[in-house]
């Protein structure tokens, strides 16, 4: 693993650019969340000593450069150990000192713009009537995700079925966003992608995040499977009733929802959007004030990375997995009934808190 794999961890996608130092790649910046290539990635090259640690990262706006481990350290709050460890780089002995860590720092989302909203509801609402209207794409989202119509609609799930048959380009500008500009001079424009819509809704009904589950997305493809439309808020998905004891934390938006068709009554959902994704302040507190958090990582190397720091982050939290498949979405379809496992974990863990208080 090099720094290139951790910023595509994030969702990003570096693009190469040059051949310069074994190969040199920009993407967005995720410290501070703007640009598509102000952020240089040099995936082989060294320090400046000789040593090779992870490859280097320079941003040319906020200034922020390192290597794979300070990028571990500097983002996800990690000690130098843990990030030796996650990189598989023997840590240095000669090293006395540990990095001191302050405690982990979130970041604080910022609303998107009204305009931002006011586009952002319409299209949502544009989407969803196209998805209900095309009886043939609604039957395959059931097929291929399990939603029924009652959820579909409960949280506006839609499709874009693009214009021409191509995905949907717009004046940045229209959106209430600044205008940006590529290395060539040309201004970017703001890009709807053809997919599955799937949108994040505030406490008031407003949206405040979009992604979409592209359809035109292949094994290789150099864009991401789920695109995040610009100017989106920058937190995690929250789906149901946040006032309830047990928060259930879990990979995908899709597979979120699917958990909150079947036991909304039991679980408000947090979806990371990726096992890499850094938690946001809001996140934080609501987690911190809720009396049971239940972490459902994917079964992968990814989600078991994840699990250790969240551990961390909240030591009471309980790491469940599916009893089949890599996600919810996948134990679904092998025949689990979300339901009936949640309630056994559920069960199972208050039985182990009162043996431990003696109750």
């Amino acid at each position: 693993m090099d720094i290139r794999d951790l910023i595509e961890e994030l969702a990003y996608t570096p693009r190469k650019k040059a051949s310069t130092h074994g190969g040199e790649y920009s993407s967005p910046c995720p410290f501070c969340k703007d640009g598509d290539d102000r952020f240089l990635i040099w995936p082989q090259r060294s320090n400046s000593n000789g040593e090779y640690e992870g490859g280097r990262y320079s941003c040319r706006i906020c200034g922020k450069y390192g290597n794979a481990i300070t990028f571990l350290c500097d983002f996800h709050g990690l000690g130098y150990k843990e990030a030796c460890a996650q990189l598989r780089i023997a840590p240095k002995r000669h090293l006395g000192i540990e990095r001191k860590r302050s405690g982990p720092k979130f970041s604080i989302a910022e609303e998107p713009s009204n305009t931002w909203k006011e586009k952002a509801f319409s299209c949502v609402n544009w989407c969803h009537e196209k998805l209900m209207k095309n009886s043939n794409a609604l039957s395959h989202l059931t097929a291929q995700r399990g939603l029924n119509l009652e959820t579909i609609t409960r949280f506006k799930v839609g499709i874009n079925p693009g214009e021409f048959g191509r995905d949907i380009f717009r004046e940045r500008e229209t959106w209430g966003l600044l205008p940006d500009k590529k290395e060539d001079g040309t201004f970017k424009k703001f890009w709807l992608p053809k997919g599955i819509v799937i949108p994040t809704l505030g406490i008031d009904g407003s949206v405040t995040k979009i992604k979409v589950r592209r359809t035109a997305w292949k094994e290789g493809d150099k864009l991401p499977k789920y695109a995040e439309l610009s100017g989106s808020k920058s937190c995690y998905s929250i789906y149901g009733d946040t006032c309830l004891d047990v928060g259930f934390v879990i990979e995908s938006e899709l597979d979120a929802i699917l958990v909150q068709q079947f036991a909304s009554d039991l679980v408000y959902c947090i979806a990371l959007g990726g096992s890499t994704k850094p938690l946001d302040l809001h996140t934080y507190e609501l987690l911190k004030k809720t009396p049971m958090i239940l972490f459902c990582p994917d079964f992968d190397e990814a989600g078991a990375l994840a699990w250790v720091r969240w551990e961390k982050m909240f030591p009471g939290i309980h790491c469940i997995f599916t009893p089949d498949g890599k996600s919810a979405g996948d134990a679904y379809f092998a025949g689990v009934d979300l339901r009936e496992w949640i309630m056994v974990n559920l069960t199972e863990i208050r039985r182990k808190m009162k043996k431990n208080i003696g109750v």
